[in-house]
């Protein structure tokens, strides 16, 4: 496939009346002489446009698109921050115009894109609009009038609106004039949708009749630069590469030719900023029949080239199988054969049938799906709320979800608006969004379900899989984000045998530091058969101790410690069990068994809990998104989730993983692993106020944090540790 090249056409029309000559404020351009390193193959157009008569503000403008140009081909860096600096550079230089003349100032809006590598980076300030032709429908830049507007030339600080795009070949950009954005979008339908340069500027003319305006049209094509026919009226156009390098007034690209007297005409009144109804009318529009079937036979054409080569080279195969026979032969003939080609060739035939119906259906379904994801975006940015926002950003993201898992996964747009979905979402919900990659990946079957992190300045991290029944520790450096071993230690196990107790099922862990009656610190494990297995690092040895009275539990399933005390959580009896310390053993009170609560704790619905080590508070997850906040000195309920609610948390939690409280005095907080909105949610531990949500992102574009099982935390700087499946994330902060 050839590389995508841009075609560009200029118009300029005063009260539907086509102009001839060199179009003021448009600039489209190859790479200047001797660029920045990176920008050798970079297009830059650019709509520039300014307050007063086209005449008068005709040498302003061109000076500040050879500004513009000059900028950014000298700056390295990335394309955004580039284009970022030029148009902050053109706004300087006006803003000082206009405080050094004596006549009147000029103010302007400004459209700037860069074709970089297959990728259109669009820059907006002022009352500047933009449109995306694409094949499934037009997207308009700002698609809603901006809440605040700063002109060019204004003042030093700038409102600049960024866009980002992956370009197809097909797909058309349209830089147009601020004094048309009053056209609703479906008018350029014909225009920029399925077309071409020549097809465009014929019916931007005549979409445009009776109106004022100067256009940029670029066409995105792989094909070689065409010689473009003229049209009636009579419109040309060249391909980008032939424009000169150097902008100059009477070089830029390719304007329309008409009469000069239109030409003194006064320039008309700039329209009223987009009207609301403008966008909202992308809800009627239909994808393309033409263009959808066209596509599908497309499709179509290439599974029945796929099928036709494996039915010849089963042909070849069954040549080969049985050769033909001479003519002299006199064996009886053979139908076998015959008779085998007979039936396999009706079943290619109907599996090449099959197949193009199935890939032309999809397209139409990808299609459409594309088109609904694109109009959720839209009503989005109209919705008269923060909740209503919400509700069609998670549509997109629906909708993408099903085009990833069931049609085409990792298709450039649907992922494009998938990423603007979620991080319109992100802000709106005040979401940070950490950088996640796999840690270690184990052997297929692994069930992890829990993680811990060895405290001190060794590093290290524990990890449970409940699949196979073995805890692992991985050895790392003080960061715990490098793994100095390629394969983790294999630490304790099901069925091994420690001093005279045999090890059954592990549920849970825990860090154990020294402490009055701990002497050596170590990992300790809760073994549902009754025992707390303790395992020490700098020993490499286990040590198993027994409980008692562990034949009344029932279901334990998660273990914490407060004061060198052992907690054990057991929603098979509802309890919380207690056991106090006796050198390396544990006693269990008569009195003091179990934790008690001046209401019912519904401890049978728990997933987890903690204990902060201070003042013995406890907080206890709930399997329903439920969270309770006890103060253990009276039982009390401290805060619920509906404090939550009422204090940051937009969304209520979905199958809540476990919790954990990190830090003390003030800096301590509570961590919650929102597994059902993949999310780790960050909580003031004395009040409820909900302090920071963290999300992050898998290579595929899902929530890598749905699903989780377990999390460990290690703050200044903040790491978190991620077991999902049979993987082990980190994920840090970007």
């Amino acid at each position: 496939m050839n590389e995508l090249q841009a075609i560009t056409a200029q118009l300029y029309m005063v009260d539907g009346v086509l102009q001839e000559g060199a179009i003021p404020g448009l600039l489209a351009q190859q790479a200047a002489v001797r660029p920045a390193r990176g920008r050798e193959r970079d297009y830059l157009f650019v709509h520039l446009t300014l307050t007063g008569a086209v005449v008068d503000t005709a040498d302003l403008s061109q000076h500040l698109l050879t500004l513009i140009s000059q900028k950014y081909y000298q700056m390295g860096g990335s394309v955004t921050a580039a284009l970022r600096g030029a148009v902050l550079e053109a706004n300087q230089q006006l803003l000082r115009h206009n405080l050094s003349v004596k006549g009147q100032s000029r103010e302007g809006a400004i459209s700037c894109a860069v074709f970089h590598q297959g990728e259109l980076f669009t820059l907006q300030a002022g009352e500047s609009i933009a449109l995306l032709g694409r094949n499934f429908g037009i997207e308009r830049m700002p698609p809603r009038p901006p809440a605040q507007l700063t002109p060019l030339g204004r003042s030093a600080s700038l409102d600049i609106r960024y866009y980002h795009h992956r370009v197809q070949a097909g797909d058309t950009l349209l830089l147009a004039d601020p004094r048309i954005s009053h056209l609703p979008t479906d008018d350029f339908q014909a225009a920029l949708v399925e077309s071409s340069v020549e097809r465009g500027m014929a019916e931007l003319v005549t979409t445009l009749s009776g109106e004022s305006a100067r256009l940029l049209l670029v066409e995105f094509s792989s094909d070689a630069s065409p010689e473009l026919p003229d049209v009636t009226p009579p419109v040309t156009a060249t391909s980008t590469p032939a424009v000169d390098p150097q902008p100059r007034r009477e070089g830029v690209a390719t304007a329309v030719v008409a009469t000069t007297a239109a030409e003194r005409k006064p320039q008309p009144q700039r329209a009223q900023p987009v009207r609301q109804q403008s966008v909202t009318l992308a809800k009627d529009s239909v994808v393309d029949r033409e263009t959808m079937e066209r596509h599908a036979r497309q499709a179509g054409a290439q599974a029945a080239l796929g099928a036709s080569r494996f039915t010849a080279w089963l042909a070849d195969l069954l040549a080969r199988l049985r050769p033909p026979q001479t003519a002299r032969t006199e064996e009886p003939v053979n139908w076998t054969w015959a008779a085998i080609i007979a039936i396999v060739i009706p079943l290619v035939v109907a599996a090449v049938v099959t197949s193009v119906y199935v890939t032309r259906e999809q397209s139409r379904e990808l299609a459409a799906l594309k088109m609904q994801m694109s109009q959720e975006l839209s009503f989005a940015d109209v919705a008269d709320s923060e909740a209503t926002a919400r509700q069609h950003y998670r549509a997109v993201l629906t909708l993408a979800e099903q085009a990833n898992t069931q049609l085409q996964p990792g298709e450039a747009e649907v992922m494009r608006m998938q990423t603007i979905a979620r991080t319109q979402l992100d802000q709106l919900e005040g979401v940070t969004r950490l950088t996640a990659v796999p840690l270690y990946q184990y052997s297929e079957g692994a069930n992890l379900q829990a993680v811990a992190l060895r405290e001190g300045s060794n590093g290290g991290i524990f990890t449970l899989d409940a699949g196979s029944g073995i805890v692992y520790e991985h050895e790392t450096d003080p960061s715990y984000l490098n793994l100095t071993t390629s394969s983790p230690l294999r630490i304790l196990f099901n069925t091994q045998t420690i001093g005279s107790h045999v090890v059954g099922r592990m549920v849970d862990f825990f860090w154990r530091p020294v402490g009055f009656a701990v002497q050596r610190e170590g990992l300790a494990v809760l073994d549902a058969a009754g025992a707390l297995l303790t395992y020490q690092p700098d020993l490499v040895s286990a040590i198993a101790t027994p409980l008692d009275l562990s034949a009344e539990w029932v279901n334990p399933v998660a273990v914490t410690t407060f004061g060198e005390r052992l907690y054990i959580l057991d929603t098979g009896v509802a309890q919380i069990w207690r056991y106090f310390p006796d050198g390396e053993s544990f006693t269990a009170n008569a009195e003091g068994r179990t934790i008690v609560f001046d209401q019912d704790a519904d401890l049978g619905q728990a997933v987890d809990f903690d204990i902060y080590s201070e003042d013995g508070s406890l907080v206890i997850l709930y399997n329903d998104g439920r969270i309770r906040y006890y103060d253990t000195r009276n039982g009390r309920i401290e805060w619920d989730e509906n404090v939550l609610l009422a204090n940051g948390l937009v969304t209520p939690l979905v199958n809540p993983a476990s919790v954990e409280i990190v830090g003390r005095g003030l800096n301590a907080t509570i961590y919650i692993a929102d597994a059902g909105n993949g999310r780790i949610v960050q909580i003031s531990r004395p009040t409820g106020q909900v302090l920071a949500q963290y999300r992050a992102t898998g290579e595929d574009g899902a929530e890598l944090f749905t699903g989780m099982t377990d999390f460990a935390i290690a703050e200044l700087p903040l790491r978190v540790f991620v077991t999902k499946g049979s993987t082990l994330y980190s994920a840090t902060l970007r």
